[in-house]
């Protein structure tokens, strides 16, 4: 959002430009994720045995499936909780591949995609589908993309993204999370707690009188 045009749906502008921001902003990208979330009537994966696997040999519970399926690699269930769902989740080129594609081609390969890795006739997994539910971060105005990543000679762009101005902007989000933790949801809690932090700090500092003790616990 922060490098899309100032009048495009969902950007944010800043008056006057912030400079040193943009700076930052620019030695980071966003990655591509499209993620498929599918009900069906029972939960087919949780049966004696599948046509790939040997004779006789009974199945784990699936909890998380890798493969080097086309379009989708990563798949995992609700476990601990025993429900009649699995969710499909591509990133990067695997989810470059459905861009401007629509729901139906998603829900198409997603099919394909678990009749290849349990070996099970695709006409049969389409008829035990009950309802489904696709996500496409490139395509939300307020995302444009799932995770940032940083570029070549761009190592010092979380921490300037993160830093605030004038104890009136704070910046949160994965991109600004400076423990190695950016690109996942826990960093851009982490980095929300980093703000709130920072937040209060100032508001301390500024209080007449305000004890050094407060502010050290913060």
């Amino acid at each position: 959002m922060l490098q899309a045009p100032p009048d495009s749906p969902g950007a944010v502008r800043f008056d006057p430009e912030l400079k040193e921001k943009q700076e930052a902003i620019g030695k980071l990208a966003m990655g591509a994720v499209t993620k498929v979330v599918l009900r069906f009537r029972e939960r087919f994966w949780e049966q004696s045995g599948f046509p790939i696997q040997p004779s006789g040999r009974r199945s784990p519970p699936l909890g998380f499936l890798r493969s080097r399926d086309e379009y989708f690699p990563t798949w995992w269930t609700s476990l601990p909780v025993r429900a009649p769902i699995i969710t499909g989740w591509a990133g990067g080129p695997a989810a470059e591949r459905f861009a401007l594609r629509g729901e139906e081609f998603v829900v198409g390969r997603a099919l394909d995609s678990l009749s290849r890795l349990f070996g099970l006739e695709r006409e049969r997994l389409a008829d035990l589908l009950a309802a489904w539910y696709t996500l496409d971060w490139q395509a939300d105005p307020y995302a444009r993309g799932a995770y940032s990543y940083i570029l070549v000679g761009g190592l010092d762009a979380p921490r300037l993204l993160a830093r605030p101005i004038e104890d009136t902007l704070f910046f949160a989000g994965e991109a600004t999370e400076l423990e190695g933790q950016n690109g996942t949801v826990h960093g851009a809690m982490a980095s929300g707690q980093r703000a709130a932090i920072e937040i209060l700090r100032g508001y301390v500092h500024r209080q007449p009188g305000a004890s050094p003790d407060v502010e050290s616990r913060l």
